[in-house]
This record gives C-alpha cells, structure tokens and sequence, in this order.
C-alpha cells in the first residue's frame, strides 16, 4: 500500500510534467490578462515540447540502444535525455515564450534549462542526480518566487513546497532510486536557477 503511494507520487509529479504544472500554476495565479486563445495556445505548446516530443526522443534513445529503461537507472543513460531536454527547455523559454511575451516563464524555462545542462554535467562526471528532484523543485520553488513576486502568501506557497519535496525524496528512498546525497544535489540544482534569475523579473 505505502509504495504504491510512493510510487504514483514519481508519476503524478514526472519530470515531463513539471514546466506545463508551473506554467498552468502561472496562468492561474497571475493577474495579468492574457488572451485565453494565447495562453491555451503556450500550454500546448508546453505540453508538446515538454511530454510529447521528450517521449518520441526517448524511444528513439532506446531503439539506439543509448538508454535501457525510461528509468535511467544510471548516469550515462542520462547524458543524451538532460542534453536533448535542455535544447527544448532552450526552445521554450527563447521560441515560444521569449521575454517580451511572458517574462516569468521565459524566465521559469530559462531556469528549467540551466537545470538540465547542470544535470548533465554532473552525468558527465559520473554522478546520478535525481531528476525527479530537479524538475519538481524547480517548478515548485517558481510556484513560490510567483508568490512572492505578486504579494500572494509566500508562507503558504512554501510550506507546500516543503511538504512536497517531502513527499518526493521519500518516495525516491523508498523505491531505492536515489540515494540522499542525489536528492539533495538534484534539490539544489533545481531549485538554485530560479533563484538566481529571481532579480530579472521581479
């Protein structure tokens, strides 16, 4: 029972998902007024790039025999994948969404992107960092900053925060994907980006 829990937490909040729930969180939250035909329009833009196109690559990945399991059970299965999701985050955040057109999430996609890159480099260097971890506390730590940048409760936004990287690092140890030290070194590459491009659209 407790890891089927833990387990349909890896999948509710996947890695693929994590720029559509900030980018949906985003639109939600703001109270700038975008026209419902563009923001339906970047969504699935969103979910096209983000989910869609990453799982064609995958399986072209796999027919290459480059990764064995959508897990990436190790660090150079996950060269190739954090390689090509940086190039689509790139595209996200400088082809669909640019920064005259929606500065936060060109700015969450930019963050997103400089993520992956450290995710890879750090795949190159033989280290596994879980990016689970990654992508859930990016996205969520954005779901913060927004907060934040809007005047909303930033208690609220970051005890949820808290409790769900919670959630997620528990789950990991307990299927036995990470160890802590991955965790905590995926938590903080997700997390560090978006903090650091804070200044450029506060």
């Amino acid at each position: 029972m407790l890891t089927s829990f833990l387990k349909s937490i890896s999948y509710i909040l996947h890695p693929l998902l994590m720029p559509w729930m900030g980018a949906v969180y985003f639109f939600t939250v703001t109270p700038l007024q975008y026209h419902p035909i563009k923001i339906s329009f970047w969504l699935l833009s969103i979910i096209l790039w983000s989910l869609v196109v990453p799982l064609v690559l995958y399986f072209i990945l796999k027919k290459l025999n480059t990764v064995q399991s959508i897990d990436l059970k190790t660090s150079k299965e996950r060269i190739w994948p954090l390689l090509l999701n940086s190039i689509i985050l790139g595209y996200l955040s400088f082809g669909v969404l640019p920064e005259p057109i929606c500065v936060e999430l060109h700015y969450l996609f930019l963050g997103a992107m400089m993520t992956a890159i450290s995710g890879m480099v750090l795949a190159l260097l033989k280290f596994k960092t879980s990016i689970h971890m990654m992508s859930t506390g990016g996205a969520f730590f954005f779901m913060v900053l927004v907060n934040l940048h809007y005047g909303y409760s930033f208690s609220n936004a970051f005890a949820l925060f808290i409790i769900v990287m919670g959630a997620m690092a528990s789950s990991r140890l307990h299927l036995n994907a990470h160890t802590v030290k991955e965790l905590v070194a995926g938590l903080v590459i997700g997390v560090v980006p978006q903090l650091l491009l804070l200044n450029h659209w506060l």
